[in-house]
């Protein structure tokens, strides 16, 4: 029920957001959380599901995002239909991936992903005549002009509750027990008559369509895309994320991005060098000491206020 409820308050008060007063600087900042929770989330799907660990997700993020820009650039694809036609870009590439790691598990899928997401990188960089190379491929707006970030702040909060409710629901069916079963030992699920191929695969292609999906938006809202977009340094960002915020959760992505971005925000300028101490840092204390993220925190907090609770009623 706890859970229900933050679903259901959390996307209200992002609503009215944008009529508060605040600086146009938050709402770029939440533009920014949106893309990272659309990544994080779909890569907790993977990894704290189904326990499948790809260093390829934001590599697919880049596919999204190259494919949108060329699909409405070069054959005049409705601006707003690029960014999904770039998810199911980048959810092609990753079934055929998944189609590669169907018997990898561990250190060798972990490998196998990082070199696919050496190869987009390495493509995005060489072929400049059709990628921009280095410089990057410059987008068009999802938008009419002078829009400005008001309509990419409501589009991402759109989408980033898609998903979110998606996997929730995922949770409770017997797809999230299979996925789960799959995670804790995939050998057993198998005799157990759990189809491993058919899930992961799916797993993988899921997955993939929100990774170009949310590739496709930053770009167009940024106003390029280059081949950082799908580093390992971002990977970084993706896998803090969901270790911070609580990995297998649905919620903890979400609190995830808010936390690490708008950390990251404050860090601008002279402390930025300091950044990359302090989410180090963040990292191994929460591995360390509390292995389910904040969201366990939370969770065990509103556990004792509803027992105390319980027994002053009593």
């Amino acid at each position: 029920m706890k859970k229900n409820l933050l679903l259901i308050l959390i996307p209200v008060a992002l609503i009215i957001f944008p009529f508060l007063n605040f600086s146009p600087r938050w709402l770029h900042i939440f533009i920014i959380v949106f893309y990272y929770i659309m990544l994080s989330a779909s890569w907790n799907l993977m990894m704290g599901y189904t326990g499948l660990f790809s260093f390829g997700h934001t590599a697919l993020s880049a596919v999204g995002g190259y494919a949108s820009a060329l699909l409405i650039t070069h054959l005049g694809v409705t601006p707003l239909l690029g960014p999904f036609l770039g998810g199911i870009t980048a959810a092609f590439f990753s079934f055929l991936l998944g189609l590669i790691c169907l018997r990898l598990r561990g250190f060798y899928l972990a490998l196998v992903t990082w070199a696919f997401a050496e190869i987009v990188i390495g493509i995005a960089k060489v072929q400049y005549d059709i990628t921009g190379g280095t410089q990057g491929l410059r987008t068009v707006s999802l938008f009419w002009p002078g829009a400005g970030r008001i309509p990419y702040y409501y589009f991402g909060l759109l989408l980033a509750t898609i998903l979110i409710f998606s996997i929730h629901r995922l949770s409770k069916i017997k797809i999230g027990f299979y996925l789960r079963a799959i995670r804790e030992d995939e050998s057993a699920a198998e005799v157990l008559g759990v189809n491993t191929v058919l899930w992961k695969i799916s797993c993988f292609t899921y997955v993939g369509f929100w990774a170009g999906l949310a590739g496709a938006y930053y770009g167009h809202y940024i106003g390029v895309v280059d081949p950082s977009l799908g580093s390992l340094g971002e990977m970084s960002i993706v896998v803090l994320t969901v270790v911070v915020g609580g990995m297998g959760t649905a919620l903890g992505p979400v609190i995830g991005s808010f936390l690490v971005i708008v950390a990251a925000d404050l860090f601008r300028g002279k402390l930025a060098a300091f950044s990359m101490v302090f989410f180090s840092l963040l990292m191994i204390l929460v591995v360390r000491f509390f292995r389910g993220g904040l969201m366990q925190v939370l969770t065990a907090r509103f556990d004792s206020v509803k027992k105390g609770v319980g027994v002053t009623g009593r």
